[in-house]
């Protein structure tokens, strides 16, 4: 027979395993669930992402020449370029912020078709963050700074860049040789600006919370394997080590914390009419009131994501706050 320390020895460590089990937070990914940053580094295998039904987005795979033995796969789009505006197709990778500030965004990507260096080597990008630029030297508080359009055209104090960009999206692109050397044709080279190449693109996130990068399709036959974001402290030696395994995806279902650190987003802002508002709670009264505090008008909610209207307002500043008493905000918004 068991004594009874035995026995208390054993139900502790049955109890210690059943209790991380139900208690984990962390979940296999599913391409909704959102990516967790660790300690200033997340890591993305585009092929992680859900490519949009019935799109002409692609997966496939080749020996990776930076790597012995290993495999890359990677997405890319075949069908018709879209360099003026977006295609449509965009794929959503959903990220979760633990500790706040500036990541330099990167992804590894080579041209695959044809022998430029300027063709088949971009796609757009978006990261719904509360800051999204990009520098020409690699540190975010360059002076030399370019923003996507159209919030470019209200900041005196940052150029749109040279060359396309849309709806808040970057024109991202790589310029290293298809024809070269096979272990130089895949890099971490994420330009903006045509001509004179801005390098490196940032995002800003001032609160822990869940985000997004958005990537839809430019250039067909342009391959990209992974993405990667660093915070500022975090070296790119660190973050591009082709070694480093994926993020895992975090489930807010398994967590034991009462407080989802889910955060509102507003896009664009300033506004010239149409916003978009992400990370709404479910069935919630909008709140637009004036400069003074008054409310001028109220918008019943019930989706995540909502768009609405504000083409009748004169240009000025508001504020927009809603119902919900546990998930509560109050955000600027400035209509030009």
């Amino acid at each position: 027979m068991m004594n009874k320390n035995k026995i208390n020895h054993i139900f502790l460590i049955v109890l210690f395993i059943t209790t991380s089990t139900l208690f984990s937070q962390t979940s296999a990914c599913n391409g909704v669930l959102p990516f967790e940053e660790k300690d200033g580094l997340l890591t993305i295998e585009m092929e992680s992402g859900v490519l949009p039904s019935g799109s002409n987005w692609q997966k496939g795979s080749e020996s990776d020449p930076n790597v012995s033995g290993a495999t890359i796969d990677y997405i890319f789009w075949n069908g018709t370029e879209s360099f003026n505006r977006l295609s449509g197709a965009p794929i959503t990778y959903n990220i979760k912020i633990n500790n706040s500030g500036t990541y330099r965004f990167a992804w590894r990507g080579r041209i695959g078709r044809g022998t430029s260096r300027g063709e088949h080597n971009d796609a757009w990008l978006r990261i719904e963050a509360d800051d999204f630029f990009a520098t020409k030297q690699n540190s975010p508080t360059s002076t030399e700074v370019v923003e996507p359009r159209p919030n470019c055209n209200n900041n005196p104090n940052r150029n749109c860049p040279e060359g396309s960009s849309t709806e808040g999206f970057f024109k991202a692109f790589m310029n290293r040789s298809p024809t070269g050397p096979e272990d130089q044709r895949w890099g971490f080279v994420t330009n903006a600006n045509d001509g004179d190449s801005f390098r490196f693109i940032w995002a800003t996130f001032n609160t822990p919370g869940n985000y997004s990068v958005i990537v839809d399709a430019r250039s067909n036959s342009f391959f990209i394997d992974k993405m990667v974001l660093r915070r500022s402290n975090v070296s790119d030696s660190t973050a591009f080590n082709l070694n480093n395994p994926e993020s895992s995806c975090f489930d807010a279902s398994l967590s034991t914390d009462e407080i989802s650190a889910t955060v509102t987003k507003f896009f664009p802002n300033p506004t010239t009419g149409k916003l978009e508002i992400s990370n709404l709670p479910l069935n919630t009264t909008l709140i637009i009131s004036n400069i003074y505090g008054a409310a001028i008008r109220t918008i019943q909610t019930t989706l995540e994501t909502e768009i609405i209207d504000l083409s009748d307002l004169q240009s000025g500043v508001y504020f927009i706050s809603n119902s919900d008493k546990k998930n509560g905000f109050v955000k600027k918004i400035i209509k030009i």
